[in-house]
């Protein structure tokens, strides 16, 4: 089991900060399609125009924003480790709460469907930086799911780009 102690004097890294257009997908559609998704909805989504926005808000908070030409979400004036409700791309509300952890640098977004069913989805969003390889990893568990293996993403930056790469082979780059 993590080691989630909170550390509060950590800060998302400021080159993670900005505006990250979608430019290129690549192996996305094997990745989709090893998930099951049907053809035409892979090739919808593979259509789809993404943008990640992270930015501060007010001091000591942050927004972070997913824009695509299908659905929009947003998490606005979050501070670390204080839980609040946003709707997500399944158009649902979770709650949702960002952690930062001592073991790497890191944070972590906790995320559950807002119900009062025992068996609601309840997903949890870690992110952790690395400073030695200057990446930052997104991991994804689904928590009422012990036989789920995690999502698991990586983000590094080259040059105004922020390359994003799935563990099983699927890169995404989003350019600033």
């Amino acid at each position: 089991m993590v080691d989630f102690r909170i550390a509060m004097d950590n800060e998302i890294p400021e080159k993670f900060l900005g505006s990250f257009k979608l430019d290129r997908s690549e192996n996305f559609d094997e990745f989709l399609a090893a998930k099951g998704v049907n053809w035409l909805l892979r090739k919808m989504i593979s259509f789809a125009s993404v943008t990640k926005v992270f930015s501060r808000a007010e001091a000591g908070r942050y927004d972070l924003i997913n824009l695509s030409s299908k659905k929009n979400t947003s998490y606005r004036n979050w501070r670390l480790n204080e839980q609040f409700q946003s709707e997500g791309f399944d158009g649902k509300m979770h709650n949702v709460r960002f952690l930062v952890c001592l073991r790497v640098d890191c944070f972590v977004l906790t995320t559950s469907l807002v119900s009062n069913k025992e068996n609601a989805l309840f997903l949890q969003i870690r992110f952790e930086y690395d400073p030695t390889t200057e990446s930052l990893k997104e991991t994804h568990v689904r928590m009422n799911e012990p036989n789920d293996q995690p999502e698991t993403y990586t983000y590094t930056v080259d040059g105004d780009t922020l390359v994003l790469v799935r563990i099983s082979g699927t890169d995404r780059r989003l350019c600033g």
